[in-house]
């Protein structure tokens, strides 16, 4: 599912007299017995953490006492993830696959809660995520593009590009250090990252379904200081799943803009008088510096008079045809698409025409 803001992964807390355990192994009390000697630990532990993995889904379930106010409760913890959805995987956890996740956490025979309390359980550090169609080629420039425009004070928050045989992509802060005004958030190739570091679970269920040329940015929203900062309120797993997607927009496309410089738009070209030469010795500076033809068209808009706006349209038409690099008008087109579908049009011009 491209395009669409859905949930990656997230923390569960339900209470812990809502939840019947399964595995009595699980949160009892135990002593380590050395097999050699047959001697046995006098210090008596408690399993309070629990993992499984199977076919590379990773399931974590632990016990732990929160403290809200003055009242103290054992909470269960899950970790959530879309790789519970095997092949529906790329469809994220949303209202329509919530079902799934729960199935699978309760068919592992662990432990066992309604789905009404499933539901109503409390939610934190949340991964929404974001796909698009883009190129592992495409993303590398695009990327150097966002990183050029970091404004100097977050430069120490951001990390240079990279790109791996095994990925490509940019991070920004790192998720144990961020905070609301520096969120953690990354861009990468869910493509290549599937391929190189999900093999068995790709290979397991997404045999059959086409993640070619995939994209995601991804956005943590770590705690309640974090949901305040962004105006939202929810609490539970039914509050957040749902928010719509228009809101769900604003806050995943934050994050970047967060750590990005804002441009000044120069709009004052209308009393010039523009003469061929001189278009296109700009017209050769702004592809070098990354425009494509829509953002080159877009100065149009400078012009007020319909006539003299279509008259420069069609002559600057033919001067983009005698650039010095059409492949890298054209290479730049592709980048800034993908900029622009993480609302990263560093350059817009309003370009309707």
């Amino acid at each position: 599912m491209l395009n669409v803001v859905k949930i990656d992964s997230l923390k569960i807390r339900i209470p812990i007299h809502k939840v019947s355990l399964v595995d009595h192994n699980f949160a009892s009390k135990f002593q380590k017995v050395y097999v050699r000697t047959g001697d046995i630990d006098p210090n008596i532990n408690e399993e309070k953490f629990k993992m499984n993995i199977t076919n590379g889904i990773k399931t974590r379930v632990a016990i732990l006492r929160t403290l809200e106010g003055e009242k103290a409760e054992d909470q269960l913890i899950i970790q959530c993830n879309a790789k519970k959805l095997k092949s529906r995987y790329l469809e994220g956890i949303t209202i329509d696959t919530i079902r799934i996740v729960y199935d699978y956490i309760i068919s592992l025979k662990i432990v066992c809660f309604t789905y009404e309390d499933f539901l109503d359980g409390y939610v934190s550090d949340i991964d929404l995520c974001y796909d698009v169609q883009v190129s592992q080629e495409t993303m590398i420039e695009a990327n150097r593009e966002i990183f050029r425009n970091i404004k100097p004070s977050m430069y120490k928050y951001v990390d240079s590009p990279f790109s791996r045989k095994e990925n490509t992509g940019l991070q920004f802060n790192k998720r144990d250090k961020a905070t609301p005004a520096k969120p953690f958030c990354k861009i990468y190739h869910k493509t290549i990252e599937l391929k190189y570091n999900s093999i068995e679970f790709s290979e397991e269920y997404l045999s059959e379904v086409n993640f070619e040329n995939i994209g995601r940015l991804e956005f943590c929203i770590k705690n309640s200081k974090h949901r305040k900062y962004l105006n939202q309120s929810f609490r539970s797993l039914k509050d957040l799943l749902s928010i719509q997607q228009q809101e769900l927009e604003k806050i995943i496309f934050s994050g970047v803009l967060s750590y990005i410089e804002k441009k000044t738009i120069i709009r004052e070209y209308k009393d010039l008088s523009p003469t061929d030469r001189l278009i296109l010795i700009f017209i050769n500076r702004l592809i070098t510096k990354g425009s494509d033809k829509e953002e080159l068209l877009s100065s149009l808009n400078q012009f007020e008079i319909p006539q003299e706006k279509s008259r420069m349209k069609k002559k600057l038409k033919n001067l983009i045809e005698n650039v010095d690099d059409n492949n890298k008008l054209k290479s730049n087109s592709k980048s800034l698409n993908f900029l622009r579908a993480l609302r990263l049009d560093f350059e817009n011009q309003n370009p309707e025409l």
